[in-house]
């Protein structure tokens, strides 16, 4: 926490406590069960694997072959009696477990290189000539992180846990921010917690605070806690995830949950905005892969500022932003379709001290055949972002928080999510995926992005200019077209064995009628990647 922090922040987060004190105490009347089976110890937090929204397959569930599954015995062989053991797995040597005790020692990396031609559509040429950027460039991200996590039972209805990890990332080569040849070494997760209750089914207690992950739906706004980047390196590869404090409070009973949080992000020390915020989430899950959720967030100090349309900078203008999230995932009949589903996400925000009000919203269809050869996937994905209108004296741009930025979520884009950062924006998102192998997964996806708003900032006002508009000169922002560009991206992602994977991908962004209005022939932006990645 920030030293000689103003009143007001210590009576707020005093609040915040005071929240989630209360929410334990509610817990009690609930009935917390005691005589259920323990609860199993979950696995430590490791790489995130690019498929987040599908069910995660690894190299221990690849066929073997024909001639020597159990199921297929070999001509002569008599398959092996019911009563003999089946073989288990090998142990975890990094781990450590006893009837009340477990301890798992970690270690993740990546090596990633990377290469464009055409950052930024070399819109530089012409808004920043005297800086020289060069966009053609090739660099590479390197990342490592060694953890530990405990799980101690004291009883069977009350157990102990934490967590700790380093991350040691940096770039070799400049990437397309102009930053590289750097890197720091550095503390990710460190947290402990409690759980008090034998079953989430009965009924279970949560309470844990710390350097930890912490996610509310699918990504629209609550995901990634920590920023990459710059003088931290990997910027596209995402080596830290934790925010730099979490403070979480969570009830569960059968499928429903109440949670309570506080989240303070771990920005970078060069351009922190010492943004805190709290909020409360209930949520039913009736199964992982569908639930229906409610969450309110208020960010009660940030020097983060807004820039209203045209040019109008707003001093800490995330101070004070009240947000509520609705979000939602179905598959309406899993017997029949198995593979079908219906997603969607609605934010509203306000803001009493700027006169702020925002929309944002997203519509998702998809199926996976999983009854077909390469069992493929197909998805559509329409989603809105307000921008600031310039003829209201309303603030209207939505604020994305800290929202999960992969391409099957919520990226807005291929290399132009590096500059559409889901406010003032609109796209349609096509996604094709098939397996050919088990260890193998192909993925094409196709956006169409568009200005929610035209002549109004897409970023924090780049692109300032005059323009005639209703027949009078004005300065302006943003583009004067909506079409902002078309993107692809495609992706194969191979599991070398149960620990390593391997990613290869290739983006190209076409720049659209907005920005070709700004300049005369911006480039097409490409770009490739080749990432080895490994988890233990």
């Amino acid at each position: 926490m920030q030293s000689g922090m103003p009143t007001q922040f210590k009576h707020l987060k005093s609040k915040a406590w005071m929240v989630f004190l209360a929410i334990a105490w509610v817990a009690n009347s609930i009935g917390l069960g005691q005589e259920a089976a323990k609860r199993g110890l979950s696995e430590p937090i490791g790489i995130d694997e690019p498929f987040q929204d599908e069910p995660r397959r690894d190299a221990s569930s690849i066929d073997a072959p024909t001639d020597s599954s159990p199921t297929s015995p070999a001509p002569g062989i008599v398959p092996a009696s019911p009563s003999i053991p089946t073989p288990q797995p090998p142990a975890d040597p990094l781990s450590i477990t006893t009837d009340r005790m477990r301890l798992k020692f970690g270690l993740s990396g990546l090596s990633q290189g990377s290469g464009v031609l055409g950052s930024w559509w070399n819109l530089s040429e012409a808004y920043a000539p005297d800086a020289a950027y060069n966009p053609d460039r090739v660099w590479s991200e390197l990342w490592i992180k060694p953890s530990v996590t405990s799980d101690l039972s004291l009883s069977d209805s009350f157990a102990l846990y934490s967590g700790l990890s380093y991350v040691g990332s940096g770039n070799i080569g400049f990437d397309v921010f102009e930053q590289g040849n750097q890197g720091v070494f550095e503390i990710e997760d460190g947290y402990f917690g409690s759980r008090l209750g034998s079953s989430a089914e009965e009924g279970q207690l949560d309470v844990s605070y710390g350097r930890q992950a912490y996610k509310i739906g699918s990504g629209m706004l609550i995901s990634v806690g920590a920023m990459n980047g710059f003088e931290r390196g990997a910027v596209t590869s995402f080596a830290r995830r934790a925010w730099e404090e979490a403070g979480l409070v969570k009830i569960k009973r059968g499928t429903v949950s109440l949670e309570g949080f506080y989240l303070n992000p771990n920005e970078l020390p060069s351009s922190d905005t010492r943004t805190r915020l709290a909020g409360a989430k209930l949520e039913t899950a009736p199964s992982p892969d569908q639930y229906l959720g409610l969450a309110y967030m208020n960010v009660f100090e940030s020097e983060y500022p807004y820039v209203k349309a045209p040019i109008q900078f707003l001093p800490r203008g995330r101070e004070g932003l009240n947000t509520m999230h609705s979000y939602m995932r179905w598959k309406p009949a899993p017997d029949i379709f198995e593979g079908f589903y219906f997603a969607g996400d609605y934010a509203y925000q306000w803001n009493d001290r700027i006169a702020m009000s925002s929309n944002a919203f997203s519509g998702e269809i998809g199926n996976q055949f999983v009854q077909m050869p390469y069992k493929p996937k197909m998805v559509y994905v329409f989603r809105s972002f307000q921008g600031d209108d310039p003829r209201t004296e309303r603030y209207e741009k939505f604020d994305p928080l800290f929202y999960e930025g992969a391409p099957p979520l919520w990226a807005s884009g291929s290399n132009g999510s590096f500059s559409f950062l889901n406010s003032n924006v609109q796209l349609h998102r096509l996604q094709f995926s098939f397996s050919p192998t088990q260890r193998d997964t192909v993925s094409f996806y196709y956006w169409h992005l568009l200005a929610d708003q035209i002549n109004s900032p897409l970023q924090f006002g780049q692109a300032g200019r005059i323009a005639v508009v209703g027949g009078e000169p004005q300065l302006v922002s943003g583009v004067p077209d909506s079409h902002l560009s078309d993107d692809f991206y495609i992706e194969n992602f191979r599991i070398l064995s149960p620990n390593w994977y391997l990613t290869t991908g290739a983006a190209v962004s076409i720049p659209g009628r907005g920005l070709r209005e700004l300049v005369d022939d911006p480039l097409t932006w490409y770009g490739v990647l080749f990432s080895l990645a490994f988890q233990y």
